[in-house]
């Protein structure tokens, strides 16, 4: 789906509602789907923002054990792990209609 993604944390910590209005929205394809996942060595939901063609890097790491959290008219928030230099952080991302 293509949505406007915009990370509500930052390693971890909850950005502040000024910081999040800053942050420039992704806008890329969203897909989630269940696989085993490395880090985590099970089965489990996992979101990942593509933009471009298929090989070139995502912009966010993918979201591991995505829930979806939140949901309203203008768009939802998906929550879950990331994993940045073998470190786990709690993130969510806003996704809104591009």
């Amino acid at each position: 789906m293509h949505l406007l993604v915009t990370p509500m944390r930052l390693r971890g910590v909850a950005l502040d509602a000024k910081a999040r209005r800053r942050y420039p929205a992704i806008n890329g394809n969203v897909m989630v789907n269940s696989a085993v996942s490395q880090e985590l060595g099970r089965a489990t939901n996992i979101a990942c923002c593509q933009v471009g063609m298929p090989l070139d890097p995502d912009p966010l790491p993918p979201l591991l054990d995505a829930t979806l959290a939140g949901m309203a008219m203008t768009g939802f928030v998906l929550s879950g792990t990331e994993y940045i230099d073998g470190c786990a952080y709690a993130q969510s991302w806003w996704c809104q209609q591009a």
